[in-house]
């Protein structure tokens, strides 16, 4: 629903597709994000971590496994801010 959306603010089309399942589903493991994406399991590990770097998601500790939380989507006009803020210095 959202994922070309968040691709059209500068995620990647696996970063999309992850938000959005983490956006509907509040907070999920890897397992849970595999079945709802299909995305490989190595490649969603290394999207997360792309996603933490961004401040978009967060690692919640339960039960002994990491699950995935997002940030607010409002943080996406945040980073587009942090962009402009750049190439206005630069010009």
């Amino acid at each position: 629903m959202f994922v070309e959306l968040f691709q059209n603010l500068g995620l990647s089309k696996n970063e999309a597709e992850l938000y959005e399942a983490l956006l509907e589903l509040g907070e999920a493991s890897v397992s849970r994000l595999n079945q709802k994406t299909n995305i490989n399991r190595r490649n969603i590990y290394d999207v997360l971590n792309r996603m933490m770097e961004k401040g978009l998601i967060f690692v919640v500790l339960r039960s002994g496994e990491n699950r995935y939380k997002p940030v607010d989507p409002r943080k996406l006009k945040e980073l587009i801010l942090e962009k402009q803020a750049m190439l206005d210095e630069q010009l």
